[in-house]
C-alpha cells in the first residue's frame, strides 16, 4: 500500500485525533505526538500507548485495527502481546518460588521428563528466565533433540523453547492447565478480566489484523497460526485455555501435524492476547514491585554495556538507575514495553504493522523524552 493511499485511509477513517485521555487524566494534547502522520510515515495502520508517564495517566491511540474495514483502534481493541507474555508469566514462576514450590537453581528435568540431555539436563528455571538455557529461539524439526548449544548460564540467547519448557513444569507442579492457572493466579488478581492465554473466533471480533511493512494485510500474521492452533485443539474436543500439555500434543498426532511448540497455545513465550487497558495493570503492579523485592530485578545475565537480564525482564542501564523492558515480536505485530520506577513510568506501545517498532520508538522519544539503548538493540 502507498503512503498517500494509506493516508488517506486514515483520513477517511476520522482518525484524527492523536490522544485520548483516560478518566481524569489532564485534557493535553502533545505539540510533538503526531500519530497520524507518524503512522503514514512508516505505513503501520495503528499504534496503541498506555500507562503511565512520571506518574500520570496516558493514552494515545491513531488507526484502524485493519486497513480493510477502517474500524479505529480503541482502550478495547485486542492484541496478541507476543513475547510480552514472557514477563506476565516470569511473575507467576517467582510466585511459584516464593511459596517454595519450585526451586530457581534446580534443574528443571528433575520436575518432570523434558527428554532433555547432555548440557541441557542443566536447564534451571534462572537459566529460562535470564535467556541463558542455550537452547535456539524456536526449533522446527521434531526429530532433532533439543540441545544446549552452550553450557547454560554461561552467557544470553533468547529462547521461546526454553520458556516453554519451564511452562510445562510449571504445569506438572500446579496440576492443572497452564492457560487456567494462568488465568486464576495472575490475570484475575490483576483486575486483567479482558486478557486471555488463548485465542478464539469471538475474541477476534474485536481484534487488530496484522499486517507487512506496506500496511498490506498479512496472510499468515500471529492470527493466523492461532487460528490453525485452535482448529487443530477443538477438533479433538478440547479448549485451549482449559486443554494440558499432554491433551494438545495428542490432538496435533491425531490431526497428523507436528506438535512443535512455536505452534501451540497456550504458549507462555507468546499466546497472551491484551489490551490497551489490561497490560498497564500489570505494569504497574510490576512498578509496585520492583521495590519490595529488588534482588528479582538485578541483572545476572550480561548481554553488552547497556544491557543486561534479570528474572524475566530486559535491563536499560542507559540512565542512572536501571530501568525495564520487553518487546512483543510476532507476524504482522510488534510491540514494547517499559517500566522505569525512579521516574514512576511504565507503557506499553502495541501496534499491528511489521514496521512497528520505528513507530513505538518514534513515540517512545517523543512522548518520555529519552531515547534508550534497548530501542537501539532490539
Amino acid at each position: 500500500m502507498r503512503r498517500r493511499t494509506f493516508l488517506s485511509t486514515l483520513t477517511a477513517a476520522g482518525i484524527v485525533t492523536t490522544f485520548r485521555p483516560t478518566i481524569g487524566a489532564a485534557q493535553q494534547r502533545s505539540s510533538k505526538l503526531d500519530l497520524p502522520s507518524l503512522l503514514a510515515v512508516t505505513e503501520v495502520p495503528a499504534i496503541s500507548v498506555s500507562g503511565m508517564i512520571r506518574g500520570k495517566p496516558v493514552q494515545h491511540f491513531a488507526g484502524v485495527r485493519a486497513v480493510s474495514d477502517r474500524v479505529p483502534i480503541t482502550p478495547d481493541t485486542y492484541f496478541p502481546a507476543a513475547s510480552l507474555t514472557k514477563p506476565v508469566f516470569a511473575w507467576a514462576v517467582r510466585n511459584l518460588i516464593r511459596q517454595g514450590k519450585l526451586e530457581l537453581t534446580r534443574p528443571l528435568q528433575d520436575y518432570a521428563d523434558l527428554g532433555l540431555s547432555g548440557d541441557a539436563r542443566r536447564i534451571t528455571a534462572e537459566h529460562v528466565l535470564t535467556h541463558s538455557t542455550g537452547l535456539p529461539n524456536w526449533r522446527f524439526q521434531l526429530d532433532k533433540p533439543l540441545a544446549a548449544e552452550f553450557t547454560p548460564g554461561s552467557r544470553w540467547q533468547y529462547s521461546g523453547e526454553g520458556i516453554f519448557l519451564l511452562q510445562r513444569v510449571v504445569e506438572r507442579i500446579v496440576g492443572v492447565p497452564i492457560g487456567t492457572y494462568m488465568k486464576r493466579t495472575v490475570l484475575q488478581p490483576l483486575g486483567m478480566t479482558a486478557s486471555t492465554f488463548a485465542w478464539s473466533p469471538e475474541l477476534q471480533a474485536k481484534a487488530a489484523s496484522g499486517h507487512d511493512r506496506r500496511a498490506n494485510a498479512l496472510e499468515r500474521s500471529s492470527v493466523f497460526y492461532e487460528q490453525r492452533n485452535y482448529g487443530v485443539i477443538t477438533k479433538a474436543d478440547l479448549q485451549p485455555e482449559s486443554a494440558l500439555y499432554e491433551q494438545i500434543v495428542g490432538a496435533y498426532e491425531k490431526a497428523k501435524a507436528q506438535p512443535l511448540p512455536i505452534a501451540m497455545s497456550p504458549n507462555m513465550a507468546g499466546s497472551l492476547w491484551t489490551t490497551a487497558v489490561d497490560y498497564p495493570k500489570f505494569l504497574k503492579a510490576v512498578l509496585s514491585d520492583i521495590p519490595q523485592r529488588t534482588p528479582d530485578y538485578r541483572a545476572r545475565m550480561r548481554v553488552n554495556p547497556k544491557i543486561a537480564w534479570s528474572l524475566g525482564w530486559g535491563v536499560d542501564e542507559s540512565f542512572r538507575r536501571p530501568s525495564y523492558f520487553h518487546w512483543g515480536d510476532g507476524p504482522g505485530f510488534k510491540n514494547f514495553a517499559w517500566v522505569q520506577p525512579e521516574t514512576r513510568t511504565a507503557l506499553v506501545f502495541f501496534t499491528n504493522g511489521d514496521h512497528g517498532q520505528a513507530a513505538y520508538s518514534w513515540a517512545f522519544r517523543a512522548l518520555v523524552g529519552a531515547d534508550p539503548a534497548s530501542l537501539a538493540w532490539i
